[in-house]
């Protein structure tokens, strides 16, 4: 069958009709000439021409049902007629568009989060043949690992926990045993970077370190120039970096001279020699862009402080990856790796131990190598807030029912006034079948223009919804493009949804007893069809009153959250971070940089008080280690840990955290003098119980060498929150920063007034000192809290517009509702109100009704609220998932709203004229 004319035909109908009946005309002619040359006259070869050819209208239904595809002709008719329809009710098409438009734009604009977030696979060559290397612990010990950097995880299937962290020794020995791996690469972020272009300083540049195969094992190819090559990975070659696309159109306008240009990184001379394509992030955690990618050789020269260290087997920082060879399975993978990583993990155990230079300790199990899909990289970040995203697509499923159920009300409602049009066309003898393809081609045309009206709803809405903030302090970076996979989802909700609210409707209306519509003996709307429209009622104001619960409880729980005492003075300060040590300064010299900084704030205009630390408040990164207390003896299975921090002399008076017992550091103290320290109530608990801890020594290392340092307890402070407002106050040890000092230090500034102010003040106070050096993260306490419960806040404000649009549908569906019913029983009100039944009657029988209906929604939206509590109890803070506030007033708002939106057809009703009521009936 030759399929392209028959669409042509069906698309081109009236060229169609034209050549067919010249084509025709045609035939007719040249029998006729050929029935004149054989001696017949004009007339009667004419005649006889089309005696012999045969009914020329029946020839053209037999042509067009050959040459074209009636199904598609029956449905482009069923389209214009539908449209037709709609065009007819503005009201009734306007507000059922809204509804599921809102519903489709909503559900696309999350599934493109989820989609971008947690779908896509990274966009290089095959990237299904890609495996991530895993180390797992043994049982009966940690980390084989001195120093580690990246996220450590919980295995779920064996408990185990473990972190995609590797020492570049074991990298070296993959490659050389790569059994099963085509390509054995590897990779690491470099947190700590300082970035000039042109000299001036750039704003946190993220910037990793890769092995010279890494593109080549990926599959990526430059767009710009060339990627990395292994020669670019040795130690004698000129350094250069490779930068992304977003870097290229951010910080260089998609300048295309920018090859040869020349990126300072932590001090360090660097060509930019290529561009990699658009979309292409490298393969760390989600939305971790790598804007700029260096060779791991100069890993040394870019982390100075510990650079050295990253060659042992005890330092454990970076990721690596592989290609499966062909017919190569992970399983054979892991089983010719292990040995190697095993051999490698004991080298570290024994190199740590002569570090620390303690007596023997018993080795743990050694770790094993484990591996996982690498199709999207590392993934720890995806599984962390995957959960999150599933309650997102949840609660918008529910918005999604919603409008579905109201949409489907509208429709039995119109269902129930096109009766008299349906019951025609089936006693002219329309199939049944007909009848509900053609309704349903209806809420097909509702659901198609839903779906366009949503699409450019959800594109509008990408950059507000980034704008929240949805991973709260994690530093994402997503496009969120609305790319074939959010398309092809939004067009198949479009049809689902179709179906759903046409389908009941559509067999309803066409369900009719003729003789009964033409004798005049049916009522105005029938009961079945009564039932199922208030079922629909009902099912609304449940699903309503789940999301409002859901909006109470995150609205109370962030509540709760900003009410947490931190233990320290939050009003009036401003933080920001300087990395001395990669901007090029040196210990003494990064100490003195940090003290001209201080000074030169403090003469800022509205500024109280300066002081920094390592450390910030809040900022969910807090150094820990684990300390022994002569006399005390931890229970088995006790956390040893406490945070440590190293602060300036005048930290606790800047930050408001009361000094309770002796006294803090006078920043005279030195290095080589004994180490002092401040700790605060918990750690004070914990170690000395009741007893004054000033004067007690701590032993700053619990490995029990001889050797270990110990310190001077002279202080005692108050309580403070370090890591976030969620946890218990953390046991902390303060350590004087003049004895341990830093190169990264995080600035604490008390403003008098508004903090946001000062920030241009501040900014600019540090360039003054330094103007190549970085400001990094300068922002108000609000503004780091708002990054910080980023994840609340976003929940609040999505569920807040997703219950107040269920409210909304509901309202709308109620009031439709009533007033179908109050026009169904014009006949019975006005009876009543004939026979003595008061104005207030008929009023107050409508809004009983409205009431029952309402009221049924609340209870099955209270037991199905509990479900929804269940799943956000672990989002919750200092509030129970069954919260009686919460769902007493939830309960209370839907059924005000519901009895105000029922209210005009209340009136309607009471107003209701009975002597006309009774003639028209």
């Amino acid at each position: 069958m030759n399929w392209i004319p028959r669409f042509r035909n069906v698309f081109g109908k009236r060229r169609y009709e034209t050549e067919m009946a010249e084509e025709l005309r045609t035939h007719l002619e040249l029998r006729e000439e050929q029935l004149r040359a054989a001696g017949h006259s004009a007339e009667e070869a004419r005649q006889a021409a089309r005696r012999e050819f045969g009914g020329v209208e029946q020839i053209k239904e037999r042509c067009r049902d050959g040459r074209s595809l009636a199904w598609l002709e029956q449905f482009a008719r069923d389209l214009r007629h539908g449209a037709r329809q709609l065009a007819r009710s503005p009201g009734f098409t306007i507000i059922a568009v809204l509804s599921l438009a809102i519903a489709i734009g909503a559900s696309t604009t999350i599934f493109t989060l989820v989609n971008d977030f947690l779908l896509r696979a990274l966009p290089v060559r095959a990237p299904e043949e890609l495996l991530l290397l895993r180390n797992l612990n043994g049982v009966r010990g940690g980390t084989m690992a001195r120093e580690e950097e990246g996220s450590i995880t919980i295995d779920p299937a064996t408990g185990r926990s473990g972190s995609t962290s590797f020492p570049w020794r074991a990298f070296e020995r993959f490659r050389a045993q790569s059994t099963g791996l085509s390509e054995v690469f590897a990779f690491a972020p470099l947190f700590q970077a300082n970035l000039l272009i042109d000299g001036q300083p750039e704003l946190n540049p993220k910037v990793q370190v890769v092995s010279g195969n890494y593109y080549q094992g990926l599959g990526v190819n430059a767009v710009l120039g060339r990627t990395l090559l292994d020669s670019d990975d040795r130690a004698d070659a000129a350094p250069v970096v490779v930068i992304s696309d977003r870097c290229w159109r951010t910080r260089f306008q998609h300048d295309p001279a920018v090859l040869g240009r020349i990126a300072v990184i932590n001090r360090i001379p660097t060509t930019i020699v290529g561009v990699t394509p658009p979309g292409f992030e490298g393969a760390m955690q989600v939305g971790e862009s790598a804007e700029f990618t260096l060779p791991l050789s100069l890993i040394a020269r870019l982390a100075p402080e510990n650079g050295a260290d990253r060659g042992q087997s005890w330092f454990w920082w970076m990721r690596v990856m592989g290609r499966l060879a062909p017919g190569a399975s992970p399983a054979q993978v892991q089983a010719a790796l292990n040995p190697a990583f095993q051999q490698v993990a004991a080298e570290g155990w024994q190199a740590a131990l002569a570090l620390d230079k303690g007596p023997a300790k018993e080795r743990p199990d050694l770790p094993t190598l484990a591996s996982e899909p690498g199709a999207q990289g590392e993934n720890d970040t995806r599984k962390e807030f995957a959960p999150a995203l599933h309650l997102l697509m949840a609660f918008v499923a529910l918005v999604l029912l919603a409008a579905c159920a109201n949409v489907a009300n509208l429709l039995l409602a119109r269902g129930a006034a096109r009766r008299g049009e349906i019951a025609i066309r089936l006693a002219l003898g329309a199939g049944r079948a007909r009848i509900i393809r053609q309704l349903l081609t209806e809420s097909l045309l509702l659901g198609s223009l839903s779906a366009g009206l949503g699409i450019a709803l959800a594109w509008s809405s990408r950059g507000l919804l980034l704008a929240l903030h949805p991973f709260g302090h994690t530093p994402v970076q997503l496009d969120l493009p609305l790319d074939a996979h959010v398309l092809g989802f939004t067009v198949g909700l479009a049809f689902t949804t179709s179906l759903l609210f046409g389908l009941a409707p559509a067999l309803r209306a066409t369900r009719l007893d003729l003789t009964a519509e033409f004798h005049g003996t049916r009522s105005f709307g029938s009961r079945a069809q009564s039932r199922l429209s208030r079922g629909l009622m009902v099912v609304q104001v449940a699903l309503s009153l789940v999301l409002l619960v859901g909006t109470g409880l995150i609205l109370r729980s962030l509540r709760n959250l900003q009410a947490v005492d931190p233990g320290f003075n939050t009003r009036g300060l401003a933080f920001f971070r300087i990395e001395a040590g990669s901007a090029g300064y040196d210990g003494p010299q990064a100490a003195a940089l940090q003290a001209r900084i201080k000074e030169r704030i403090e003469r800022v205009p509205a500024v109280q008080g300066v002081s920094y630390s390592q450390v910030g408040v809040l900022a969910r990164s807090s150094w820990r280690s684990s300390i022994a207390v002569e006399g005390y003896a931890p229970p088995p299975g006790a956390n040893k840990y406490v945070f440590i921090n190293q602060v300036a002399p005048n930290f606790f008076p800047v930050l408001g955290i009361p000094l309770l017992a002796g006294r803090g550091f006078t920043g005279r103290e030195t290095p080589t003098d004994p180490r002092l320290v401040v700790i605060n109530q918990s750690l004070a608990r914990k170690y000395f119980g009741n007893a004054d801890p000033i004067g007690r020594q701590i032993i700053l290392d619990d490995s029990g060498s001889p050797s270990a340092p110990r310190a001077e307890i002279i202080g005692l402070v108050r309580d403070a929150k370090y890591n976030n407002l969620r946890d218990e106050f953390p046991p902390t040890l303060y350590q004087a920063l003049s004895q341990r000092p830093g190169a990264t230090a995080t600035f604490s500034v008390r403003v008098g007034g508004d903090a946001s102010a000062a920030l241009p003040a501040i900014r600019a106070a540090v360039r003054e000192i330094d103007p190549a050096l970085p400001v990094h993260d300068l922002r108000t306490l609000e503004e780091g809290l708002a990054l910080l419960h980023g994840q609340e806040i976003l929940f609040a404000r999505l569920l807040g517009f997703f219950g107040l649009v269920a409210v909304a549908l509901a309202c709308v569906g109620l009031h439709g509702l009533m007033s179908f019913s109050v026009a169904r029983r014009t006949p019975e009100l006005g009876l009543r109100l004939t026979l003595g039944a008061t104005r207030g009657n008929v009023m107050g029988l409508i809004l009983r009704e409205s009431a029952v209906l309402v009221l049924a929604g609340i209870g099955l939206g209270l037991l199905s609220a509990g479900l929804l509590a269940r799943a956000l109890a672990s989002s919750l803070y200092g509030l129970s998932p069954v919260d009686p506030i919460t769902y007493g007033a939830t309960a209370l708002l839907l059924l005000v709203t519901g009895l105000f939106a029922s209210s005009v057809p209340a009136l309607r009703a009471s107003r209701i004229d009975p002597a006309r009521a009774l003639r028209e009936e």
